[in-house]
């Protein structure tokens, strides 16, 4: 019983402290029963700070799209200037999903590693759905790792210009170790040029054949060669077709038999 009395307090020391304005238009949209759930959860000042950089509307539109055990967690996960933030950068449409889809505490870590701006930048290039497909490949420990290591511009270009299929082929095939030394050794367009003319399939079976080092190697040794103004022989890629394709032996005419002169 006290418990309760103590959240009913809570909830009108919260609406008193908000104005009465604000305080009755959440109330009036929120109903009593959402409000009083929420600030038994979450800290009085914390709902208290985020509620005054946000207005009545997106508080309430917050509370309704997010489930409560998601946005209790988000809360206590991540600072108020990156909630509002992320609240203010992005729909709250794919802020829901992000939120329903990536553990709350996992952002944290992002927005903390490569700072909030870059986050929501990530989410926004790649759009929600591709995030959402490759954090289920890698863990978000291992993408933080491969921003690091290679370019966050670099990585950004690579995933946007690439399925998710063939992400999910390479990551499954190769990992992500060797990635930021194909990236420093190739440049990134130069990895894109190589999986368009030759699809990541036929790539993933070169480099599997040459392994890494040999196929940097060869690459170098090509690209000191003076090719610059020869063409492909037409005759040496037209015999290439011809081999591909498979010539069927015709098959054998039966022979007529003769009919016998009756005598």
């Amino acid at each position: 019983m006290k418990e309760v009395l103590g959240t009913i307090q809570m909830v009108y020391q919260y609406l008193e402290k908000l104005g009465p304005k604000k305080s009755f238009q959440i109330l009036k949209n929120l109903g009593y029963e959402k409000l009083l759930s929420l600030t038994g959860k979450v800290p009085k000042e914390r709902l208290l700070g985020l509620t005054h950089k946000l207005s009545e509307a997106l508080v309430v539109e917050l509370v309704n799209k997010i489930p409560e055990r998601i946005l209790v967690e988000m809360i206590l996960e991540n600072s108020d200037d990156d909630l509002v933030y992320f609240i203010h950068s992005l729909p709250l449409d794919d802020l829901a999903l992000v939120s329903r889809s990536i553990p709350p505490a996992e952002v944290r870590l992002l927005a903390a590693s490569v700072g909030r701006e870059t986050s929501v930048e990530i989410i926004k290039t790649l759009g929600v759905d591709k995030c959402v497909s490759l954090l289920k490949e890698i863990s978000m420990k291992d993408f933080i790792w491969l921003l690091k290591e290679t370019d966050v511009h670099a990585v950004l270009v690579l995933v946007t210009e690439l399925s998710v299929v063939d992400c999910k082929k390479w990551i499954k095939s190769r990992g992500l170790e060797e990635l930021p030394v194909f990236v420093r050794f190739f440049f990134f367009f130069f990895i894109l040029k190589i999986f368009h003319k030759m699809g990541m399939d036929q790539s993933l079976a070169l480099l599997h054949l040459l392994g890494a080092s040999e196929m940097m190697g060869l690459s170098k040794l090509i690209s000191e060669m003076d090719l610059t103004h020869q063409a492909v022989p037409s005759e040496v890629s037209e015999k290439g077709k011809k081999e591909k394709k498979v010539k069927k032996a015709p098959a054998p005419v039966a022979k007529k038999k003769k009919s016998k002169s009756k005598s």
